[in-house]
């Protein structure tokens, strides 16, 4: 009998789990589009919305470009170390 009730249990999981992806695959659309509405419509605390604010309207860029005197120089590329022992890829092995 406890080998039943088992069985049970696992089919009734396997069920479970089969129907919510049934749901999911037939009205995920559905259930995104839900989503965005509700959480679009919650109240947003004062640093978020400074936030959003700052997203949607930016600032007023500056009309004139800086001086090639201001404009700062670019750093050196750092100096990469290879290990001889570690395999090295070439761009033959990523081609299509």
């Amino acid at each position: 009998m406890k080998t039943l009730t088992a069985i049970v249990k696992v089919l009734a999981a396997l069920a479970a789990v089969a129907g919510a992806v049934y749901v999911v695959a037939t009205y995920g659309d559905q259930i995104v589009a839900w989503a965005k509405k509700l959480l679009s419509s919650l109240p947003k605390c004062p640093c978020c919305e400074k936030t959003a604010e700052a997203v949607q309207e930016p600032e007023a860029a500056p009309a004139e470009e800086p001086a090639a005197e201001e404009v700062p120089a670019e750093e050196p590329a750092p100096e990469v170390v290879v290990n001889e022992n570690e395999p090295v890829a070439e761009e033959t092995d990523f081609a299509e």
